[in-house]
């Protein structure tokens, strides 16, 4: 807040000073002292006083003390600036932005010549994106202020913001045209850049692309400045395209590019507008073809004038790819060899050529991707060794030259290797990676070695698929042991610590994952792109208290991020970048139909209601029914099509072409995540569904009024299930492919069992209470009527009970299980256990009326529910016995590593012969930390049976009995 400085001596403005001062400083508290210090001096009267109170208790969490503070201030129509300021503040942070429109528009009704308010009111129709009102607003502004353009441009803005949101031929007819002519009324009075771009955006909007090229070079191009140079040649050449000049759009490409030769992206637009231009003029390309010769011609020209570029020798190589005719592979493979023999020193090389391996024969010897390895082999440097009197410089260059080798022939060569081959590569590239560490780093720089661990840890990744039907731990665990070597040298390193958490998740150790996570500093955007490869453990992992800050945080990031966002937009008609104001839009819209925020945002709700404590049934009530749900039989299933998937799969760095093709089909798995959410949403809608039918029970006795809309949920969930089984889904275990997320969890939940209790949940409350006209001769139900929801239960139970918590012999256990897949069981289990408990309760609910009755009459209802609680009880019983063995066996191993690592020998040291083995004290802190993190997962999951264990023993869900 900036305090009014038009009279420092008025002792109210230095009263109102201390308040906020120590709003600025944060201390809510002394600001509520303050703010009622001044109003018991002025009886109360103070406005800004009691706005700025309301201000320190939202600040504060005191919710419903601030609101009704603020409504005493909205009762008082003022115009006073600090009062509104103060006010404005309350309302953003209340997330409650309407209100702010509507107090200008009373203030402006007080005072209709402010300019200030009227200002302000346009600031505050922006943020709600009312674009009409925005108009109107701003055409009063021009009346008042007829001298300043940028009121008038405003209103034209608008206009065609209005025109953006309505489409169609409302649009076409009305609005644009009307933009236009405004725009056009004032063409003679433009005196800035922002009014020229403007111009050029409406007339954009209306397709006259000729009419923006006459802008350009008429007069008003004077306006431009010349730091928008740029911008404008980049205009042009899309005005160009628009108009199909094809030719003129090549010339203008190649000119452009004399000024950046080495920028890819201006090679690729020249090669795609020079191939159209010529092709549009004599038709397709045939072999040896003297456009295409041109075309080489150029490029050779460029490479020969700039000979240490890279951009004009893999616009060779782009030319061929487009130009499938003109390509010989022979000729291709000494493009790619000259290009790695004069680059083989810089990063990213291999990166450079891969994408174009399809130009290399499969079939031909001679041109196959194995000869082009054979060629530049002989070439390469031996590999370096790291010394102190070493040219450092020159040692990373010959490094990088071997990495880039490395890195090609693994994404070149798909063919699988034997486990000793595999063995023989590892060793290798592991002895390397040690001998060539450089001391003196600091944390922020990146070993140039780590490329070599990466790929060792990616081979070992490789066998792991293929052995063991990966069931083993053995190559995951290899792994993330070298990995570990690895941060300790490079703390760093992305690339090291995304696999790391890849592997963590996979062994079912969500602590250490979420530590690197951390580390990662993923914050604001990068939780759209990069939350994902730990948002989606949360079901998986059980560690429910982690998981659900981790879920409220990105949640808090997407409910925050549209009062962030306007108030950039706010800041684009300010200063007058109006090409800025539809990307705002824009973004503010495919942020809200983010795929990331809609998982969160039904994952944190399911979450909060497996610890709502005690009493699940208030938990359910105080979660609010999802905004999907619905009472009503015909409601339709919410609609999950239009999701924006920002997720970034290039995150992790991988070279096999299979994996790459892999990473550009990833649109696949958003199927799986539709059907995930609309899982979830069912889950959700089910357990807010049975909470209505046991309070229907308890006032009328039956359940006739929700009977319909319970059957049509359950038809929902069959359907669900029955489409949701097939081998259309992916595999129950984790996603093999690094580069990809791992899948929904939809597969697991379905092979575990927690989908099959849903509906034996609805049938159960449909069969409590027999159909009666008669309520209150209506008996309860027998008792086996919770039954198949009990063997449902049970059958899941079955299926985790059989995991082997005594470790097995090595006879009758050769294969140790993954335990990111027990523990994904573990996980569903809870889910069950949690959704028992709620039937146990809900279940006294219902029958809470039928207790009261006389003894005699209640005596069966009593029983009923003796037995109902007995039952169930003893199966959470169980379930928490088995998650003891469990735990006591990972209990035990805690230390065991490092006990087995003290008193011997380290056989690893650098530039040793250690066959690629991981170092024993890196081996010994990752089984630790793998160790303490399933026993955490462990504990938390037995203590959330044991709170629904204690439930149950009490009877407190039994009612009367």
């Amino acid at each position: 807040f900036i305090l009014q400085q038009n009279n420092k001596s008025d002792p109210r403005e230095r009263r109102l000073k201390a308040i906020y001062d120590a709003l600025d400083a944060g201390n809510n508290k002394k600001a509520i002292q303050e703010a009622e210090k001044v109003l018991r001096k002025e009886a109360g009267d103070s406005l800004c006083a009691k706005a700025l109170r309301a201000l320190a208790l939202l600040r504060s969490g005191r919710l419903d003390e601030a609101t009704a503070a603020a409504s005493e201030v909205e009762r008082v129509d003022t115009s006073e600036e600090s009062v509104l300021q103060a006010m404005t503040y309350f309302y953003k942070e209340s997330h409650r932005l309407d209100r702010i429109a509507a107090m200008y528009e009373r203030a402006v009704q007080q005072q209709p010549k402010s300019e200030d308010l009227l200002t302000s009111l346009f600031m505050a129709h922006v943020r709600v994106l009312d674009h009409k009102k925005q108009q109107l607003t701003a055409a009063k502004l021009h009346r008042l202020a007829p001298s300043k353009n940028p009121y008038y441009f405003w209103s034209v803005m608008s206009v065609l913001m209005q025109a953006t949101e309505c489409g169609g031929e409302l649009a076409s007819k009305m609005l644009l045209p009307l933009a236009a002519k405004m725009a056009e009324a004032f063409r003679d009075r433009m005196n800035a850049e922002a009014e020229v771009q403007l111009y050029l955006m409406v007339l954009e909007m209306q397709e006259r692309f000729e009419d923006c090229l006459a802008t350009l070079d008429g007069p008003l191009s004077s306006l431009l400045s010349p730091q928008s140079t740029e911008m404008t040649r980049q205009q042009r050449m899309g005005y160009l395209e628009k108009l199909g000049r094809k030719q003129e759009l090549a010339d203008a490409r190649w000119e452009d590019l004399t000024t950046e030769p080495n920028d890819w992206a201006r090679w690729q637009s020249c090669i795609q507008s020079s191939i159209n231009a010529d092709i549009s003029q004599g038709g397709d390309y045939v072999e040896a073809d003297p456009r295409l010769s041109e075309l080489q011609s150029r490029m050779d020209a460029i490479a020969a004038e700039h000979p240490g570029l890279s951009g004009p020798r893999l616009a060779r190589l782009e030319l061929m790819r487009r130009c499938p005719v003109s390509c010989r592979p022979e000729t291709a493979l000494s493009l790619m060899r000259s290009y790695f023999e004069a680059f083989a020193s810089r990063p990213a090389v291999a990166s450079d050529l891969l994408q174009f391996r399809s130009l290399l024969s499969e079939t031909d010897e001679n041109s196959s991707p194995a000869k082009l390895l054979e060629l530049i082999r002989p070439g390469l440097p031996e590999w370096p060794k790291a010394a102190a009197d070493a040219d450092r410089q020159q040692l990373v260059r010959d490094l990088t030259a071997r990495i880039n080798y490395e890195q090609l022939s693994r994404g070149l060569l798909n063919k699988p290797m034997d486990a000793e081959q595999r063995n023989a590569k590892i060793a290798e590239l592991i002895q390397a990676y040690r001998a060539n560490l450089l001391d003196g780093l600091r944390p922020t720089e990146v070993q140039p070695a780590d490329d070599l661990l990466l790929l060792a840890v990616s081979l070992h990744y490789d066998a792991w698929l293929v052995e063991d039907a990966k069931q083993s731990e053995t190559h995951l665990l290899q792994a993330l042991y070298l990995l570990d070597e690895g941060l300790s040298g490079s703390p760093s390193n992305y690339n090291i610590m995304l696999w790391m958490i890849r592997l963590f998740i996979a062994l079912g150790a969500w602590t250490p994952a979420s530590n690197l996570y951390e580390r990662l500093d993923v914050k604001q955007i990068l939780l759209e792109s990069v939350g994902f490869v730990l948002s989606r453990q949360v079901a998986r992992c059980g560690l429910l208290s982690q998981g659900l800050v981790m879920l409220n945080n990105t949640a808090m990031f997407y409910k925050n991020n549209w009062r962030d966002i306007v108030e950039h937009l706010c800041t684009a008609y300010r200063i007058g970048n109006f090409r800025k104001v539809p990307e705002l839009v824009a973004l503010t819209d495919r942020v809200s139909s983010s795929l990331e925020s809609v998982f969160c945002g039904l994952e944190l709700r399911h979450q909060s209601l497996l610890l709502s404590g005690p009493n699940i049934v208030e938990g359910v009530y105080e979660m609010g029914a999802p905004p999907e749900s619905s009472s009503s039989a015909e409601s339709p299933q919410p609609a999950f099509d239009g999701l924006v998937d920002g997720r970034d799969f290039r995150l992790v760095r991988e070279f096999r072409s299979d994996l790459l093709a892999a990473t550009a089909d990833a649109s696949r798995l958003l199927e799986d995540e539709r059907a995930w959410l609309l899982y979830r949403s069912l889950g959700l809608r089910c357990v807010s569904h049975l909470t209505r039918m046991a309070t229907e029970m308890a006032s009328t006795g039956s359940v006739t009024k929700q009977a319909d809309a319970a059957r049509a949920l359950k038809q929902q969930l069959m359907e669900q299930s029955a489409g949701s089984t097939g081998d259309s889904l992916p595999a129950f275990d984790i996603e093999p492919h690094p580069c990809l997320p791992y899948p929904a969890c939809l597969p697991a939940h379905f092979a575990a069992g927690s989908q099959a209790l849903l509906a034996p949940a609805i049938d159960y409350f449909l069969n409590l209470l027999p159909p009666s006209t008669d309520n209150s001769s209506a008996g309860v139900a027998d008792a086996s009527s919770i039954d198949p929801l009990l063997e449902s239960f049970d059958a899941q139970l079955a299926a985790v009970e059989v995991i082997n918590a005594d470790g097995g012999s090595a006879a009758t256990a050769p294969v140790e299980p993954l335990f990111g897949q027990q523990l994904q069981r573990l996980s569903c289990l809870c889910e069950s256990v949690c959704l028992l408990s709620l039937v146990h309760e809900l279940t006294a609910v219902a029958l809470a009326g039928k207790l009261a009755m006389s003894k005699k009459q209640r005596r069966p209802y009593e029983t009923f529910c003796r037995t109902v609680r007995s039952r169930i009880g003893d199966r959470i019983n169980r379930a928490a016995t088995a998650l003891e063995a469990l735990e006591a066996v990972w209990k035990a191993k805690i230390g065991q590593a490092w006990t087995d690592a003290d008193g011997q020998e380290e056989t690893v040291g650098v530039g040793g012969d250690d066959g690629g083995q991981p170092k024993r004290r890196c081996r010994a802190k990752v089984d630790e930390l793998l160790c303490q993190s399933r026993c955490r997962c462990l504990g938390e999951m037995l203590n959330l049976l044991r709170v629904k264990a204690r439930l149950s023993e009490t009877g407190r869900a039994g009612g009367a009995s």
